[in-house]
């Protein structure tokens, strides 16, 4: 089963805090295992319950909150343009969701840095 950008997402943050899983589970009140299924894409969808749970200790910054609630509902983005986002906090949460949104033909994606740089020229923002 291959990684989702939801489950990319949490367990970035959920090692960042330094929790095990089965910590993050106590912690959150949410079942380990269904952490771990979350986090390897067995699972995908968790209710906004389950989510505004795992955020209350994973405490990321607002905007990085933001991507992973749209994640959580949103199953299909590419992990390689969560991981660069994640990685370039100057990209807005709307960038984000502008570039998450664009369909391609056939299998190719383009690269996430290209695509990030043409949503900011949609948008009219500026790159920093």
């Amino acid at each position: 089963m291959p990684i989702t950008g939801l489950g990319l997402a949490l367990k970035r943050f959920r090692e960042a805090r330094t929790f095990s899983v089965r910590e993050f589970g106590t912690l959150s009140g949410v079942d380990h295992a269904y952490i771990y299924r979350l986090e390897t894409g067995e699972k995908t969808n968790p209710s906004e319950d389950a989510i505004e749970k795992l955020l209350k200790y994973l405490k990321p910054p607002a905007r990085d909150a933001l991507i992973i609630k749209w994640l959580a509902n949103n199953p299909d983005t590419d992990p390689e343009l969560v991981e660069y986002v994640l990685d370039n906090p100057t990209v807005s949460f709307d960038i984000f969701v502008g570039a998450a949104g664009i369909r391609h033909r056939g299998n190719a994606r383009p690269d996430p840095a290209s695509l990030i740089s043409k949503v900011t020229a949609l948008f009219g923002e500026e790159d920093d």
